[in-house]
């Protein structure tokens, strides 16, 4: 498993790859059983003493737009507190850094996440809520969400 600073910096690096449309910088992981292993550059490259790890924990294609942007950010859920209901504009890539939250995104049941899981959010289905499960602790969110440049990325459902 990855720590928070791995995460981060696959991430910027996987943001920035989608905004330039550059070819991918890692090869995937060929399946679970090597997730933890390290991984060759696609240079072909022999792997570097210190290769970063990396672990493919999920792929949906990305609807084309006329001036993409890439947003990471992180979500504190403050102890018991609900969302309102809205949409995103384009997709959303979440991983829970703390805690434990319940999310509902439409036509989905409400589901339970825990730190370490992550799910994703197709562009413009009703976020119905992003629940804080508990009463006494924060829940933290790393959010990956791509829109359009200048445009509102979250409305109100």
């Amino acid at each position: 498993m990855m720590n928070r600073r791995e995460l981060s910096r696959f991430l910027a690096l996987a943001a920035g790859t989608m905004i330039t449309g550059a070819s991918g910088i890692f090869a995937p992981a060929a399946n679970a059983a090597n997730a933890g292993n390290a991984q060759t550059p696609q240079t072909g490259a022999a792997p570097a003493q210190n290769s970063i790890g990396v672990q493919d924990l999920l792929s949906e294609p990305l609807a084309k737009m006329e001036n993409p942007e890439v947003r990471m950010l992180t979500l504190t859920i403050t102890p018991g507190a609900t969302s309102h209901a809205h949409r995103h504009t384009g997709p959303v890539f979440a991983y829970i850094l703390e805690g434990a939250i319940e999310n509902q995104v439409d036509p989905d049941e409400p589901k339970q996440y825990k730190a370490g899981a992550y799910f994703y959010e197709p562009p413009m289905h009703v976020h119905r809520q992003l629940k804080n499960l508990s009463a006494t602790e924060p829940a933290k969110i790393l959010v990956v969400e791509v829109g359009e440049k200048g445009q509102t990325f979250t409305i109100d459902a």
